[in-house]
């Protein structure tokens, strides 16, 4: 009898909404406590923050942003400190940059609701502001991003001969790809500056968002490439180098995530949580187990082993495709639980104790 108990006692203990309850409690290192949480001063329990609009107009945003960011950057180091044989990973990396950026505008639009709301916001020029700056630097990237691609284009031959086409290729991209890359980096970190510089107690708690969208950006950034690369057959050793540069991407972004959750501490919860509208299972399955946990476990194994190469291209690929989907569900999750958390009145007003 205690022996089938004992199965019995395991699998209620483990089920998921346990599992996301204990991981929640381990990251964040808060316990809830509904009885004193109950007694906590709130004005009838009203929220005391307005709820952010954002919907996924905003999620795609922030995620293209970031991916466009990260292929940018990458193909910037791979051009500027690069062996020839890097060359294709900075071809491959700039396209993508441009292909990524270009429904940024558009989604940024649609959210505003009217286009003329977009082109107010390039009337002023504000340092303090985040959202000022990331119009202007998503203006900015937009251009860069679009010349750099153009001379890669002209030198690859898709512009044709024309004397246009020839002038480009001679423009030197290498000297135009500096500035552009400090608009990557900072198109790919001001979301999350952005995030942090408002109320909600998920987002402000803690100051470490921006760099984990940075962070999140190379990750993705470097999967896209390497997802491409692997397609069209790119030499090994160049998809070795970006196999290590996304192993060191995904630990800082982990690094990151878990300090990030540790200093939110009670203001994670609607992110890692299992209660009522919190996002605790889409977190821990989607983004940091399956989109961030399980690939870098991959790319260790498959960075101390040695395996058949189409065995090794096939799991590469699986990496990459989980480390997109990992990128996508932490701007999704944050945004979602940022919602969740703005309606929290006693842990808004607990946060603005700090």
């Amino acid at each position: 009898m205690a022996q089938t108990r004992l199965p019995q006692a395991l699998t209620e203990s483990l089920t998921p909404d346990t599992v996301v309850e204990r991981l929640a409690v381990l990251a964040t290192g808060y316990t809830p406590d509904p009885e004193r949480e109950l007694h906590e001063p709130s004005y009838y329990d009203y929220p005391v923050l307005k709820e952010p609009v954002w919907r996924w107009e905003i999620i795609w945003y922030f995620f293209m942003g970031g991916l466009a960011a990260g292929c940018y950057v990458i193909a910037s180091i791979a051009a500027l400190f690069g062996s020839p044989e890097d060359r294709i990973v900075k071809r491959v990396g700039y396209y993508l940059s441009l292909l990524a950026v270009l429904p940024c505008p558009p989604l940024l639009i649609k959210d505003l609701g009217k286009p003329e709301r977009f082109l107010h916001m390039l009337r002023m020029f504000k340092v303090k502001s985040p959202m000022s700056m990331g119009t202007w630097a998503l203006l900015g990237f937009s251009i860069f991003s679009g010349i750099t691609a153009a001379i890669q284009a002209a030198r690859d031959g898709i512009l044709g001969r024309w004397w246009g086409s020839r002038l480009l290729a001679k423009l030197p991209q290498h000297l135009i790809a500096l500035p552009g890359t400090g608009f990557g980096v900072f198109l790919g970190g001001y979301t999350g500056v952005l995030l942090a510089a408002t109320s909600v107690p998920l987002w402000s708690r803690s100051k470490l968002l921006g760099a984990i969208f940075v962070s999140s950006a190379l990750s993705t950034g470097t999967a896209m490439i390497s997802l491409v690369l692997r397609i069209i057959g790119a030499p090994v050793r160049v998809l070795h180098k970006l196999e290590h540069l996304e192993w060191t991407a995904m630990l800082i972004e982990m690094t990151g995530l878990v300090l990030f959750l540790r200093q939110s501490g009670r203001a994670a919860r609607p992110l890692v949580g299992n209660g009522p509208q919190e996002h605790g299972r889409t977190f821990w399955s989607f983004m940091f187990g399956g989109g961030l946990l399980l690939p870098w476990l991959i790319q260790s194994l498959l960075l101390l082993g040695r395996r058949a190469e189409k065995s090794r291209s096939t799991r590469g690929m699986l990496v990459s495709l989980l480390v997109l989907m990992g990128g996508y569900f932490l701007r999704r999750t944050m945004i979602e639980a940022g919602h969740t958390s703005s309606r929290d009145a006693r842990t808004t007003l607990w946060n603005a104790k700090r």
